[in-house]
Order: structure tokens, then C-alpha cells, then sequence
């Protein structure tokens, strides 16, 4: 997979730019505020829907502007293709997404058509981070090779906050066999969905577990070791070792644990069980690395989880995605970067970078330099 160029207009502090990308590694290069990290967003817009920086897409809409246009060219499986987004801010004009240039209305089908796997800064905060943060990586890996995934998780959280609803109103106003009878039904559907999930990141993890491994002795030079665990917090009220690769057995779980914790649940007014709770253990040599990782120990296992994610991705579809490091060469120490900018030849690399001397001691072969300045890309 390939990115041949981006177009954006009035989007963020770019007025209007044409960006063109080589094969092997692009570096952006400039002062901070100026650009560099805006070209990378608008990248992994498409291949996730969104922007990784906010929730609000008037953000993104360049000031004083009533809309923002991103489009894209790109090679995908020995084809070209053309995305486009157009992001309106008033909400009455609804955001409008194309692939080849046919309007796509559902997210699903617009995900997964373009892959990217990205690095910044905060990924940092991977392993000591909150389990929310950890599950956000895992299902957006997920989403990307296997978009109807997102669907799965949307309507899993929208029957969650259903039955969390339920839960709370009996709690307020007492208990009746009607509002019993609706939260067995909210409950079988919640168990449903919850299999579906965790069968999902449970294979996912072990895939994880086949990569990560060898990227880890790599960075540590084989002095470490690292393990890596799906963690599903139903083990309260089930002994047995889960197979996460069989729904039903996943889905009947599910269903035990929901009977033996109605009163828990009843009396907080919540789902207390499930995979909203769900977390990925990281272990380094035999100790959690959420409590005693060092901050190189933290780098080391989050750039494993990142590489990783890229040969998943190669191995689901046959092509490496598009990978974007944006500052993530300040954060590292010159072996890291050495290592990781040696294991991204043969994959097209997008790199901002404040500083274009740390790249000076650094032996690979740049394909691109582009200077970013005020918006303007040159």
C-alpha cells in the first residue's frame, strides 16, 4: 500500500496544499505549529474515519471556513484508488466520505479500504496507561482489517448503555417482574455482543503474541522478554480457562456470569461485567509492566505492539499498510531508531520531524524530504 499524494483545503492551518509522496520514507520536516503533524491526521483520517487528535471534527475546519476537503490517491493491491472526505461545521450539512469517488454512507464500508499504522507520543502511554487505553488500540487494529468489527463494537455499546440504563432505573425505583423480564432480554443480547468482542480481541491478541516477542528481543537485544494476555474480567465468576476462539462457549460465559452477578449489578445500577472492563496484560520478564516497566521498557514494548500491528495487517491483506511516525524519533534513544526505521524497509514511511539533524547519524535511505512551513508544503 502506497500513498502517491494528498490534497487538503482549509483544513486546520492548511489553506491549500498537494502533497507528494515517494516510496520508502517521507520525512516532514519544520518548527513546530506549522503543519507537519495536520498532514499526518488528515492521513490516518482515512484509514480510520476520524481524527486521531479530537472527537470534534470542527477542529479540524480551518478557521472561519464552513467546510474542509481532504482527498487522497493511493495504490492498494496493485490498483490506484481515490479516497475523499468533505467535514462541514454546521451540523445540518451532513460529513460526506468517497471511495473511488462514489459517496460511501456507511462507515464500514469506508474503513479498511486504506491501512496505516500510526506513532506518536502519546502511544507511549500504552503500557502504564488506563485498560481503556489499551482497548482503544486493540479495536482499532481490529477495525482496520476487519471493518465489520466496528459495527459489532458500536452496537455492543449501544446495548450497554441500554441495559446500564435498565440497571439504574430499577435500582431507583425497586424491582417488578416487567422490568426484570426487559433486563433479560438486554442481557442476552449484551451477551451476544460481548462474545462477538472478546472472541475478536482474544484472536487478535494471539496474533499479538506471535510478533511482538521477537520485535521486543530486538530492541532489547535479546537481554528481555515480554508476554502478552487478554484479560476478561467474567474470570471472577468463571474458573475455567476461556477459549476466546469459541463464540458459543464465549457466548454461554457470558450468560452464567450475567445470572450469578444479577444482585452485584442490580444493586450498583451498572454492568460491572464485560468487555468494556476488559484489559491487555503486558508482562516483562515475569512482572507487570503496567508497575515496574522503565520508560525504555514502555518504548521498547509499545513500538513491539506497533510493528506487530503492521505484519498482522500484511498477513491479513498481502501488503504492508502506510506507516506514520509523527515525533517519534525525538522520544527514542539512536538504538530504537535504528531499529525501527530498519524494520520499515520495503514500507512507505511518513515521518515529521522538528529537528531534520537527528536523521543525520541515522543509516537509511531517505526517499523524500519535504519542508513544512506555515501550512505550506514544499
Amino acid at each position: 500500500m502506497r500513498i502517491k499524494n494528498i490534497s487538503l483545503k482549509n483544513y486546520r492551518n492548511i489553506e491549500s496544499a498537494d502533497i507528494e509522496f515517494s516510496d520508502g520514507i517521507n520525512i516532514l520536516t519544520g518548527e513546530n505549529a506549522n503543519g507537519k503533524t495536520n498532514a499526518v491526521e488528515a492521513v490516518y483520517q482515512f484509514a480510520q474515519g476520524k481524527s486521531f487528535r479530537t472527537k470534534n471534527n470542527l477542529e479540524a475546519i480551518k478557521f472561519d471556513e464552513e467546510a474542509c476537503f481532504l482527498s487522497m490517491d493511493f495504490d492498494r493491491e496493485r490498483h490506484s484508488s481515490c479516497m475523499a472526505i468533505k467535514l462541514y461545521r454546521e451540523k445540518k450539512n451532513h460529513n460526506k466520505y468517497f471511495y473511488d469517488n462514489i459517496e460511501i454512507k456507511k462507515m464500514i464500508e469506508f474503513i479498511g479500504n486504506f491501512r496505516a499504522v500510526l506513532f506518536t507520543p502519546d502511544h507511549l502511554g500504552l503500557v502504564k496507561g488506563s485498560p481503556e487505553v489499551r482497548r482503544k488500540f486493540i479495536d482499532m487494529a481490529i477495525s482496520q482489517i476487519k471493518p465489520v468489527y466496528l459495527s459489532y463494537l458500536v452496537d455492543c455499546n449501544r446495548i450497554l448503555t441500554q441495559r446500564n440504563y435498565l440497571l439504574k432505573h430499577i435500582r431507583q425505583t425497586g424491582e417488578n417482574q416487567s422490568k426484570l423480564a426487559q433486563l433479560e432480554l438486554w442481557t442476552k443480547k449484551y451477551a451476544k455482543y460481548s462474545a462477538v468482542i472478546t472472541r475478536y480481541r482474544g484472536e487478535y491478541t494471539r496474533r499479538l503474541k506471535e510478533s511482538v516477542p521477537e520485535f521486543y528481543s530486538g530492541l532489547s537485544n535479546g537481554r528481555e522478554e515480554i508476554r502478552l494476555e487478554y484479560i476478561s474480567n467474567i474470570n471472577k465468576y468463571n474458573e475455567d480457562i476461556i477459549d476466546f476462539s469459541d463464540f458459543n462457549l464465549c457466548e454461554g460465559i457470558y450468560l452464567n456470569v450475567f445470572e450469578r452477578a444479577l444482585k452485584e449489578e442490580l444493586s450498583a445500577g451498572s454492568t460491572l461485567y464485560g468487555p468494556q472492563r476488559d484489559d491487555i496484560y503486558i508482562e516483562i520478564d515475569g512482572k507487570s509492566a503496567k508497575g515496574v516497566a522503565s520508560q525504555g521498557q514502555q518504548r521498547s514494548a509499545v513500538l513491539s505492539l506497533k510493528l506487530a500491528e503492521g505484519e498482522i495487517s500484511k498477513i491479513s491483506h498481502g501488503e504492508y499498510p502506510v506507516f506514520l511516525l509523527d515525533d517519534i524519533l525525538s522520544e527514542l534513544d539512536r538504538g530504537r531508531q535504528d531499529f525501527i526505521l530498519k524494520n520499515l524497509s520495503g514500507r512507505q514511511v511518513i515521518i515529521t520531524c522538528c529537528h531534520s539533524e537527528l536523521l543525520n547519524d541515522i543509516d537509511i535511505d531517505i526517499s523524500k524530504i519535504i519542508k513544512v512551513e506555515n501550512g505550506r508544503f514544499v
